[in-house]
């Protein structure tokens, strides 16, 4: 094995599925692979003897979601298609192409806020499952993407399971898959030289941009329990504006005096340390990098069972698990546990430290190494379309 094509719809160093895959190809690259990436939109700057950049031309007019997906997909499959007898192995990072080898799915499936959203936010979800135009393509290339593909991997479990529910109907259940779960790139030796300095009173902090997917109505009523219980306390909000609206929806829910609306912060790796407690009340989400970059450097984490991460996070030990991602009562407990005992946090804050070492981009790559000699295998072997 020695040439790979790397197929992504954005080529950058920041956003979830974009640092997963700018940091796989450095890991390749620096196994001694020659890789060249195909992509609709290039913004790293990253160079290296052995990579090659193909970028998709830009359209010649502006295009809604719907076409520019349609767009991408015919012209990334252009691109590759006068090339693939160069490499060995064609990856693509959850991207619509024809026949991939390896595709690594990043995010739940279209359907998947249907079954985990509140009443009325899983009724809309359905209905834009069925009437959206970009809705419905992102389906029917998600389906090809999973049924066409030598091999499947995912972040997580529960990411699998939604998309063989979905996907994979009994004649294609036994196909194979791997898990191949992200890394995190906190400094931990930055972190160890300067010992955080811990806000009061007490205080939480929660870092996305979905309100609704995210579980931030969750939070904000877990924080008006708390508050009703008289309890000192405050919520940063990253990743949230802090717009008339937003300010609003925390007026609403009787905490606008404990929460503060921070927007995108670019200094996160320095306020993580000193808050008291991450939460993540997701209600979907394949995976998530934040409460291991802040187990990382100290900070304790409470997640939603719905968030992948969780099947790497001992409940109680290294992190607290929310098991009904939409009881806000449950949560508001956990976070007056924290609060409380101080036994509890001392615990999470070394062994929350401990698990987070062990989630590490090498790691990623491993198991990417891995992943092609098992698709190579199966691809030789022809038994592509069989069990594992």
């Amino acid at each position: 094995m020695k040439k790979i094509a790397l197929v992504v719809r954005v080529f950058d160093r920041h956003g979830g599925l974009e640092l997963y895959t700018h940091k796989v190809l450095e890991g390749l690259l620096d196994a001694g692979l020659d890789v060249t990436v195909f992509c609709a939109e290039k913004k790293s700057n990253f160079s290296h003897a052995n990579l090659e950049i193909v970028t998709l031309a830009e359209p010649q007019q502006k295009l809604d979601k719907a076409k520019r997906q349609k767009y991408n997909e015919a012209g990334l499959n252009e691109l590759l298609k006068a090339r693939r007898g160069e490499f060995d192995l064609v990856h693509s990072q959850n991207c619509p192409i024809d026949a991939p080898d390896l595709v690594t799915f990043h995010q739940h499936t279209a359907m998947r806020f249907s079954e985990s959203g509140r009443e009325l936010e899983a009724l809309i979800n359905k209905i834009k499952c069925r009437l959206h135009p970009a809705y419905k393509i992102r389906i029917e290339q998600d389906r090809k993407l999973c049924q066409s593909a030598i091999m499947r991997s995912f972040v997580s479990e529960i990411c699998r399971q939604d998309y063989y529910k979905h996907y994979m109907p009994d004649a294609l259940a036994a196909r194979p898959y791997l898990i191949l779960p992200p890394g995190t790139e906190v400094d931990l030796e930055a972190a160890e030289a300067t010992p955080p300095v811990k806000l009061k009173p007490f205080t939480f902090i929660f870092v996305g941009k979905g309100f609704s997917k995210k579980g931030l109505d969750t939070l904000f009523q877990a924080c008006r329990i708390l508050k009703q219980e008289r309890r000192d306390f405050k919520l940063l909000v990253v990743g949230l504006k802090n717009s008339l609206y937003n300010r609003f929806l925390a007026s609403k829910a009787g905490i606008a005096d404990r929460v503060q609306l921070m927007g995108f912060r670019k200094d996160l790796a320095t306020l993580l340390p000193q808050t008291s407690a991450i939460v993540v009340p997701s209600k979907c989400e394949a995976y998530g990098m934040s409460p291991v970059e802040a187990m990382a450097v100290g900070t304790p984490a409470i997640v939603s069972t719905m968030a992948g991460v969780t099947e790497e996070l001992l409940d109680g030990k290294e992190a607290l698990h929310l098991k009904d991602h939409l009881d806000a009562a449950e949560l508001a407990g956990l976070m007056a546990q924290l609060m409380d005992d101080q036994t509890l946090y001392q615990t999470l804050q070394i062994k929350g430290k401990e698990k987070a070492a062990e989630i590490t981009w090498r790691r990623t790559i491993k198991l990417t190494l891995e992943a092609y000699e098992k698709t190579l295998q199966l691809k030789g072997s022809g038994l592509a379309n069989g069990k594992a």
